[in-house]
């Protein structure tokens, strides 16, 4: 009972959007950095990897947009703040390489948080009709269809005179 509950929340409700959005992402990008700032002894390629559960976060529960824009300030932020000197971007070879590993990886998460959520929506819609059939009028012609089968021609629809 609780994890439908939770599918409810995270999957199924439609994602953030606007302000609440925008204020997530926020805070998405805020508290790594934080945590980052707080310990500066940490191995060389740590920086990115603090940010990868925030952007999780927010594939799941922001569209792919707006968990695209924390992807990208994640990249800026942990190179610019914790990698090299200077608050550079890109600053040597494996600046470049960390940057483009670590957003391919968000890519990568936001695309499967994206797919997961259409599918759970697709089979709770499936499950609340019990038949699995799904009734369709294309061009004056009535079809049904089945997942997973081809569609089925009923007939063709006849003006109704009253």
């Amino acid at each position: 009972m609780h994890r439908l509950a939770l599918l409810n929340g995270l999957l199924v409700a439609p994602p953030l959007a606007g302000r609440q959005a925008v204020l997530l992402g926020l805070g998405a990008l805020a508290v790594p950095t934080l945590i980052l700032s707080i310990d500066h002894s940490l191995p060389a390629g740590a920086c990115c990897t603090t940010y990868f559960p925030f952007v999780m976060m927010s594939a799941i529960m922001m569209s792919p947009g707006y968990a695209s824009t924390v992807a990208i300030g994640s990249i800026g932020l942990a190179d610019s703040l914790f990698m090299g000197t200077g608050f550079k971007i890109f600053e040597t070879p494996m600046d470049r390489f960390g940057d483009l590993s670590s957003l391919i990886s968000f890519a990568l998460i936001i695309g499967l948080a994206y797919l997961v959520r259409q599918a759970v929506v697709r089979l709770l819609r499936m499950r609340d009709d019990p038949s699995g059939v799904i009734f369709s009028l294309e061009r004056g012609e009535a079809w049904a269809s089945w997942p997973g089968a081809a569609s089925v021609r009923l007939g063709r629809l006849a003006a109704l005179d009253l």
